[in-house]
């Protein structure tokens, strides 16, 4: 299959990204592919272009099928880009919260899928990608958790990682922890950079510039997509977030923001990864292989939409200088992630789909399980046995607690109530550059923002996926939905997730 690359030519359309990422700095989100056009026909189309969809089509391709793939806006605009290129297999639950959950086989096998997915992405990495294997740190500050983080390193040995208890940990303030051997780092623009060639000398078909419609039918072999339609035999959400309109996956996969900051310090950092044991907890490592003084700092994670964001940067900020001589901020941003409520991702057929497949509820370690979700996905496809399929499946129910469940209810409940409270009345004059706000404005329900350039943008605040009320961020200059996950420029072009259309005029009804 031909490809339709178009070397590089940057203004076929306008690029929307959600982040101002380090990796963005060495290269920047530009169009390489034209948008869809016309009828097109594949075996199999992928929709999104970060690391689950191109591992997903690298993978079908080598398998002998016919690939397209349909990115919404540009390779390198979305939630991959913004993370923070750390490769490890520990589980964000806890080892020995995983064994719990799972039993100490299954809880094997997961592991064994994230330390597959870092052997692939080794694999595909070239030098640019700036892959490397280091070691990783689970540590505390606090004495008092010795005896837990021996608890789980010993869970962590079980379950086959190479682990070693450590009487010292090489960064400022750690009490105690230990080492897990051979995990790794990565740019994670340049390997997306890599995996787009890739997919190109395996002849898969790219389309940049195109959103799909959501899957929500039974069985589909027609999707919209641009300006034009794709039909196919089978067909992969791999864009992050439920793209299958099935409510239980929205309810079970709720938004969440994480906060990321590139700092040039004036003391080396050891080549590893380091996370605390604080929840949501820390994290740090250095950047790249050649400056040992420019390392990234991420953590704060909290519920999309919830709360200000520009204090969760302010503590992240806090943390870092309180442990590193700072001598000066690179970068600042942030990416929105998706949390599975009982913590194991959504990786299998469609809830009462037919071929129709995804992956979501990725949590913060989507480079590792996007990996391992583009094999399983594969392998599904083609009849093969599916580890831990019943343990992953997107319709799974009974895993997740009752408490956790209502907890993260509560918040959508809580926002929907904000349709029919009485709103603030809004003073525009109050409402600097690069805020916004959501109240009533000439007898109107509205969202009101003041952009970095000055310019005032009212709109309606009600998202038009499915009825939240959006709510300003002023780190990122987005209208963020609480209920779902959906972005939006300042002045109300869509950026990520659900919504599959921008945020409405203002309707006095609304």
């Amino acid at each position: 299959m031909k490809s339709t690359s178009t070397n590089g030519s940057s203004n076929r359309a306008d690029v929307h990204s959600l982040t101002h990422s380090l990796w963005h700095r060495d290269l920047p989100v530009r169009q390489q592919f034209p948008p869809l056009g016309g009828k097109h026909r594949t075996d199999v189309l992928v929709v999104g272009g970060g690391i689950t969809g191109l591992t997903t089509a690298i993978e079908m391709a080598e398998r002998g099928y016919s690939v397209t793939l349909c990115e919404a806006e540009a390779i390198g605009a979305g939630t991959t880009a913004a993370s923070t290129g750390h490769l490890d297999a520990h589980p964000e639950m806890g080892p020995r919260q995983l064994v719990d959950k799972l039993g100490l086989e299954d809880a094997r096998t997961y592991v064994r899928l994230r330390t597959a997915a870092i052997d692939r992405i080794e694999r595909f990495a070239d030098q640019v990608s700036d892959f490397k294997r280091i070691a990783a740190y689970q540590y505390s500050e606090v004495d008092d958790d010795i005896d837990d983080l021996k608890q789980q390193w010993e869970s962590a040995v079980g379950l086959g990682l190479d682990a070693d208890w450590v009487d010292s940990i090489p960064i400022s303030r750690a009490r105690c922890g230990y080492r897990l051997n051979s995990m790794a780092r990565i740019h994670i623009g340049n390997y997306l950079h890599r995996l787009t060639e890739l997919a190109v000398q395996k002849n898969v078909t790219i389309f940049e510039g195109t959103l799909v419609s959501g899957i929500t039918e039974k069985e589909t072999h027609v999707l919209k997509a641009g300006n034009g339609e794709v039909s196919f035999d089978r067909v992969v959400g791999a864009v992050h977030c439920n793209h299958t309109g099935a409510l239980i996956l929205y309810a079970a996969t709720p938004p969440y923001q994480s906060y990321a900051i590139a700092a040039h310090v004036r003391e080396d950092l050891d080549d590893a990864l380091f996370w605390d044991n604080s929840n949501p907890y820390f994290y740090v490592r250095r950047a790249n292989s050649h400056d040992a003084k420019l390392i990234i700092a991420g953590g704060c994670d909290h519920r999309t939409g919830t709360t200000d964001e520009g204090n969760n940067l302010r503590r992240l900020e806090d943390w870092l200088h309180q442990r590193f001589q700072v001598d000066g901020i690179a970068a600042t941003w942030s990416a929105e992630l998706f949390e599975p409520i009982d913590g194991l991702p959504m990786i299998g057929r469609g809830p009462g789909k037919k071929n129709a497949w995804l992956a979501t509820g990725l949590s913060g370690v989507g480079l590792t399980w996007g990996t391992a979700a583009a094999m399983l996905i594969a392998d599904g496809i083609e009849g093969k046995p599916f580890a831990l399929k019943k343990q992953l499946d997107p319709g799974r129910t009974g895993l997740s607690s009752p408490a956790d469940w209502l907890r993260e209810q509560a918040t959508t409940t809580a926002n929907y109530a904000e349709r029919v409270l009485p709103a603030d009345r809004i003073d525009t004059e109050q409402v600097g550059e690069g805020q916004g706000t959501v109240g009533k404005l000439d007898g109107a329900h509205v969202a009101f923002c003041r952009d970095e350039d000055g310019c005032e943008h009212r709109l309606s605040p009600i998202c038009p996926h499915m009825g939240g009320v959006l709510h300003f961020n002023e780190v990122e200059h987005t209208w963020d939905c609480p209920v779902h996950g959906g972005r939006f420029t300042a002045s109300g072009k869509r950026l990520y997730g659900p919504p599959e259309s921008d945020m409405n005029a203002i309707d006095s009804s609304d």
